[in-house]
Formats: C-alpha cells, structure tokens, sequence
C-alpha cells in the first residue's frame, strides 16, 4: 500500500468518527454478512421482471470505466450507449465516444458490427434469439453484448448466478430521481445498483468492480431515457451499408474497435 500523505489521512477521519457513532446508535450503518438480504433479493426480483414484461426496449446509458495508461496511470474512459431491443430476436446498439463511433445490428439471423469511424463493417450468422446471440457473442467472438443483463429472457437469473451476498442499503437520489441502493458480491466482482421507486422500478445506475484485476478498476452506467412504449419497426435492426463501406472479417471489427478504446 502506497504511503498516505498527510491530507489523505485528515479525509479519513470522518469515517472513523461515523464508526464511533454507530457503535452509539446516532448512525445507521449497514452491516453485510454472507447471504441475500431479502429486502435486496424482493426489490432486483421486481425491477428484472419489470424489465423482462415488454417486446419493446429502449434506453440510454452515460458509461465510464476504468482504464490504465502505458504509465500506470489510472483514466476514466467515457462512452454513450443508445439500445434499443423487440424481443424475441432483435437488438440495435450505438456506441459513441470522442474516439470511436460503432453500432451493432441484429435481426434474428445475423450479427453484424459497423465501424462507423472507418466505414468498416463485418457479419456474421448468429442464432435466432436474444439470449442464444448472448451466448454466441460470448463464446465465439469473444465479445460482450451493450448492456445485455437488461434484456436477456429473465435478467433475475442471469443477475443473480454467482452472487454469494447481497444487502439492502437505503434510499438515495440518482440524477434526481429517488431510487433504492443495492449491493451484491460475487466471487470475483462485486456490484450496485440503484433502483428507481415507484411504479417504474428500472435501474438508474450499475456500479461494478473487478476486484480479480490489478488495481480493482470500476465500471459505472448512468441510464435515463428509458421507453417501453415505442414499437420499434424492422428497418430500426436492418443494417445497410453506407457508400464506400467496405466489408471486412467480423474479428477486424472488433479488434479495431478494441485497439480504439485503449487510452
């Protein structure tokens, strides 16, 4: 552990003035232990089945994730992902930063990835539902689908396969919006969520951190616009290709794609 100048060490002791208030009862700590607390369990059962009720999808999430320079210094790399998914078998993602600007297309028989930056574009076929393309991404192209625990067939299970505990941790306004603050661990991640109140139980903020990895990088998605009303019509998932584009193997896409990220 690095040394801790000075002011580093005066931040620090407010928390140790709130431990001592716990312990006298004038502050509400949450305490976690092993288990799932079944206030958390109640409040990501309802907001996965609230996302799982409807055909149509669309949202928008801010995106910030932790990166690390040649010199070991840490970044946060910002990006925008706007999805858009009609169960059983369509999905359309874009995903824009100051660096890069790709889209992913898929209409129930193929995949493909759009590098808009370069006007280059790679297809693959791909089977014939959401979840099934989840896997197929995952396994054979090596690639993870924009925000796919949101629209999968029943987010609950996919959210909650490896989760050894998970606590409830109170009220809190995200953006604005009155939410309930969640948090689950897992073996190699723990992770957050904030789900807003009322009778629109959506998450308005996913906080994951990979404690298997150096440094134990973040990752945070900020969602808003969300719309499960909009019927969105076939040519929202059909690809075609601009003028001049030109076609290239689907793994150059993405390694283009991966090389852009990089700080």
């Amino acid at each position: 552990m690095k040394h801790q100048e000075p002011f580093q060490q005066l931040l620090r002791q407010p928390y140790k003035w709130l431990a001592l208030w716990g312990l006298l009862g004038l502050v509400a700590l949450p305490v976690f232990g092993a288990g799932i607390d079944p206030r958390a369990d109640e409040l990501l059962k309802r907001t996965s089945d609230y996302l799982a009720q409807d055909k149509n999808l669309s949202v928008h999430a801010e995106i910030w994730q932790d990166a690390f320079t040649h010199s070991g210094n840490r970044v946060q790399a910002g990006r925008m992902v706007d999805l858009q998914v009609r169960r059983p078998d369509r999905l359309h993602s874009v995903v824009q930063s100051t660096r890069r600007s790709h889209e992913l297309y898929y209409d129930g028989k193929s995949i493909i990835l759009f590098n808009r930056t370069q006007n280059l574009y790679g297809l693959t076929n791909a089977p014939g539902n959401l979840d099934a393309a989840v896997d197929f991404v995952t396994e054979r192209l090596g690639m993870v689908l924009p925000l796919e625990d949101l629209f999968v067939s029943d987010p609950y299970k996919n959210a909650i396969r490896n989760v050894t505990s998970g606590r409830y941790v109170g009220p809190v306004t995200v953006q604005g919006v009155a939410c309930q603050h969640l948090t689950f661990a897992e073996p190699n991640i723990d992770w957050q969520i904030w789900i807003q109140d009322g009778s629109v139980p959506v998450p308005r903020k996913i906080v994951i951190t990979y404690k298997d990895e150096e440094g134990f990088p973040q990752f945070t998605a900020l969602l808003s616009n969300w719309d499960f009303q909009t019927k969105l019509p076939d040519f929202v998932f059909h690809f075609e290709p601009p003028v001049g584009a030109v076609k290239i193997p689907i793994q150059e896409v993405k390694a283009l794609d991966r090389k852009d990220q990089k700080p």
